[in-house]
């Protein structure tokens, strides 16, 4: 697979929710399969108990953003499964993570952001490498979505999720790390927050879709603005901190590096305890960048295999059963977004072995 399908719809949020559906069904299909496998796989979950789990996160969406709900019904309306199959979709972190006996690892990933004064050529930089189970890639696309009056949104998704990892016609983009803790609770789940960051004008507003309501499952984003500042939203269910780069470069990794950590009880550094490394070695490998920071450095961190196979660039291989680790996840695409120039450049899979192609925005507000 050298790309995944660009989908542009438009139109009212079940209008574009059924054309996403439609033009995306296949991927939808996968998605569903795949997710019934490894809710099994990683929790011991049947599809019937996430879909009854599930259910709870639904006046969650509706209150955080009734509009979301509506896309979801017209994915749900163009690809012809029962809602409650998207729900699960859409919450499939919060089912993975609650429902598991233990704590129980999910996405990897490393996320990057370079400020345009350290930017060979002053633009807003911001990316990372999406590591995740390798059998997700057939389910991917490229979606852009014309809601207007909101902005636009290209953004790289699983589809029949409505928010992932991405950028905005109003100059937001943002990157995605998971984290753990002990908390398990009910509330809005990671991928609507998402779509709520994607919706925003402001990084104000962006901060504010964060955190304005509990959330299902603890999570990084890294939420950057053509205007040419980034922050960084580290948060658990019912807490979070905003971290702001001291340096113009900021990179995060898959544990807690802001001062509310020494508060909580880190699982996700426990079952990742690679994330130290990648954190360390892209933080080291930027800063030899200085002031001349462009996309060719960001992928050649992304590149990076130090650590393999629990390196930045990751291939999956199994690990001898002795270290108790028997699957690393695989890096399913890296990203890298100018959003001074509203682009983004793709890689899927692994960067050291494919190249990167651009996408842009139709629009720009």
């Amino acid at each position: 697979m050298t790309s995944f399908q660009h989908v542009r719809v438009s139109g009212s949020a079940f209008e574009r929710g059924k054309q996403l559906g439609q033009l995306a069904k296949q991927q939808i299909n996968h998605n569903i399969e795949t997710y019934k496998a490894l809710f099994w796989e990683m929790a011991h979950v049947k599809w019937e108990a996430a879909r009854a789990h599930a259910v709870q996160y639904i006046p969650w969406i509706e209150r955080y953003d009734a509009e979301i709900l509506e896309e979801i019904k017209g994915i749900s309306a163009g690809s012809g499964h029962d809602l409650l199959d998207l729900i699960t979709l859409n919450a499939r972190s919060e089912i993975i993570t609650n429902l598991a006996e233990g704590d129980v690892a999910t996405d990897g990933c490393t996320s990057m952001a370079a400020v345009p004064e350290i930017t060979k050529n002053q633009t807003m930089l911001l990316g990372q490498n999406w590591d995740w189970n390798n059998r997700v890639k057939p389910g991917m696309i490229v979606a852009e979505i014309d809601q207007s009056p909101r902005p636009t949104i290209l953004m790289v998704t699983e589809a029949g999720i409505v928010g992932k990892i991405g950028m905005n016609s109003a100059g937001i983009g943002v990157c995605l790390n998971f984290l753990g803790t002990s908390e398990r609770v009910v509330g809005v789940p990671v991928h609507i927050v998402l779509r709520g960051i994607l919706n925003s004008s402001t990084l104000p507003q962006a901060v504010g879709q964060a955190a304005r309501m509990q959330r299902g499952t603890s999570a990084n984003y890294l939420i950057a603005h053509r205007e040419g500042e980034v922050l960084d939203v580290e948060s658990t269910p019912t807490n979070y901190d905003v971290l702001y780069p001291a340096d113009g470069r900021l990179v995060h990794a898959n544990h807690f590096i802001g001062p509310r950590s020494i508060t909580i009880q880190d699982t996700a550094r426990i079952l990742s305890p690679d994330s130290h490394l990648r954190q360390g070695r892209a933080s080291k490998q930027l800063t030899l960048y200085g002031n001349a920071v462009d996309p060719d450095a960001f992928k050649q961190i992304f590149r990076d295999h130090g650590g393999s196979p629990d390196g930045i660039c990751r291939h999956g291989e199994t690990q001898p059963p002795d270290l108790g680790r028997q699957l690393i996840s695989s890096t399913v695409f890296s990203i890298i977004m100018n959003l001074s120039a509203g682009t983004f450049e793709l890689a899927v899979g692994q960067p050291c072995n494919n190249s990167y192609e651009v996408y842009r925005l139709t629009e720009s507000k």
